[in-house]
């Protein structure tokens, strides 16, 4: 598939998701997380929360280019299901790794450093998932976390680990109502 057929195809599956209720990014995130992937030349990249795969599938456009791999992991057969079939109508197989199961149990079984993390998984877990990621971060890797600002209050026990660790971030309002929050180990 061609970059233009895919981004056919994204338009498609952002309109599809917000038809039916999937907690996909929004376009002008997804090409805030390509622009990211640019800027870090990112080769090694890890995903929590994959839904139906449409921020997947925007990194994997930019890390093609590149040979960059990303390795995405999510818990919910369906969403699971449903990326896979968009990852292989689109071409990905060989840039993206699918992992299904609980990040929580397979991010400490992936081997070797990633360049640049995405966690946007389930939001009460979101300190969870960082701690477990952060030890697998390159020294000048890139985290991302999103829906720091809608979801601030199911993420108490991010911003105490982030304190009580020392650990610089920035908070960047991406959307009207959202944004993320921005780690440069």
């Amino acid at each position: 598939m061609n970059d233009k057929s895919r981004e056919n195809f994204l338009k498609n599956l952002k309109t599809y998701g917000i038809e039916n209720d999937i907690p996909n990014v929004s376009e002008i995130w997804a090409k805030f997380l390509r622009d990211l992937i640019k800027l870090k030349w990112a080769k090694r990249c890890l995903e929590i929360g994959t839904a139906s795969g449409y921020s997947t599938i925007n990194m994997a456009i930019e890390l093609e280019k590149i040979w960059g791999k990303i390795t995405t992991i999510d818990f919910s057969e369906k969403s699971f299901l449903d990326a896979k079939k968009n990852i292989e109508d689109t071409g990905f197989n060989e840039t993206i790794t699918q992992v299904f199961w609980n990040a929580l149990t397979e991010v400490p079984k992936l081997t070797g450093e990633f360049d640049f993390v995405f966690i946007d998984g389930m939001k009460r877990r979101t300190k969870d998932f960082l701690e477990l990621c952060y030890p697998k971060v390159s020294t000048w890797g890139l985290i991302i976390i999103d829906d720091v600002i809608l979801f601030r209050d199911k993420m108490v026990w991010l911003y105490e680990f982030l304190e009580n660790n020392n650990i610089d971030y920035n908070i960047i309002p991406v959307d009207v109502n959202d944004g993320v929050a921005m780690i440069l180990k």
